[in-house]
């Protein structure tokens, strides 16, 4: 009788050590995808205060390395807009997370540019119709 309460006393405590396993591998994900959230809205703060170079057709890219920051600036299909694209990195993920803020454009006669943010525009995917041109060649 000793013996078959202390193997159900095992058993229930090994499911429980499986549960708590678990929760706590569910919380450093949840963790992990913060921290890569906030450091992609953070890049998206920080890249609508640069000064732009002239756009290219591809991605311009610039990175604060002290803080990890790389926000990338594209033409958007439509017509005077950009797509202003934000990162952060999942320790998990060969691929950064993406954070996406629709701008327009201010002060393109000179060699540098300035951008305004389009209302509404912030999302967590490619806001740009032709959605292909989000996408970076592997």
């Amino acid at each position: 009788m000793v013996m078959l309460i202390s193997v159900i006393g095992l058993l229930l405590m090994s499911g429980l050590q499986r549960q708590l396993d678990a929760a706590i591998q569910m919380g450093n994900d949840e963790r992990h995808y913060l921290r890569a959230f906030n450091q992609a809205l953070s890049s998206l703060n920080w890249g609508m205060h640069l000064d732009w170079p002239p756009l290219q057709d591809d991605w311009t890219c610039q990175t604060l390395a002290a803080d990890a920051l790389n926000v990338c600036l594209k033409k958007a299909s439509d017509e005077g807009l950009g797509l202003l694209r934000g990162e952060g990195l999942l320790p998990s993920q060969h691929r950064p997370l993406f954070l996406y803020q629709r701008v327009a454009f201010s002060g393109l006669a000179s060699d540098r540019i300035t951008l305004q943010i389009v209302s509404r525009g912030w999302l967590d995917f490619c806001p740009d119709k032709q959605a292909g041109r989000c996408i970076e060649p592997e």
